[in-house]
């Protein structure tokens, strides 16, 4: 199973450019819900939150075999900035995009990777984006994504479940 938690700790950990600007992995329970980056704010100004819940759907291409697990991972980059200075506001939220767009690049090559192992498949036909308005958390600014994955999933009736 595909521990998404792991792999955005190690994506911020190996990414040079969250290593130089200081980004600390947390968890969080969801993008609205920031109880772990609330925990460590006074440590630390910028983030790489990976939420520790996850959206799941069963589906089939075909309806009968071959079912997958789908997955849906939130992943929230976020910085601080100094109150009330929108430049630098600005300055940070681009940092947020860059750091993203780095994210995307390595994502992209792992989903090769994944899929030539034949255990799971990171979906990248689309990744919503959505950025942190001005009221999101007091100076901070960021943005979150969804990734999604599907993993293959073995779904046999076993008769020694039931009592019918």
């Amino acid at each position: 199973m595909f521990n998404a938690i792991e792999y955005f700790e190690t994506l911020c950990a190996k990414n040079k450019l969250c290593i130089s600007e200081g980004f600390h992995a947390v968890l969080i329970s969801s993008p609205e819900e920031i109880d772990g980056l609330h925990e460590q704010y006074r440590d630390y100004d910028r983030f790489v939150a990976v939420s520790d819940t996850s959206n799941e759907n069963v589906e089939s291409d075909d309806g009968e075999y071959a079912f997958t697990k789908g997955r849906a991972f939130n992943v929230s980059i976020v910085s601080g900035y100094e109150y009330g200075n929108m430049e630098e506001r600005q300055k940070q939220m681009e940092l947020c995009r860059e750091v993203f767009h780095q994210f995307m690049t390595r994502i992209i090559r792992d989903k090769f990777l994944y899929a030539d192992e034949g255990r799971m498949q990171l979906v990248t036909s689309s990744i919503p984006v959505h950025e942190y308005n001005r009221l999101f958390l007091n100076e901070t600014t960021g943005l979150y994504f969804t990734l999604y994955s599907k993993e293959p999933i073995d779904l046999q009736y076993n008769e020694q479940q039931w009592t019918d």
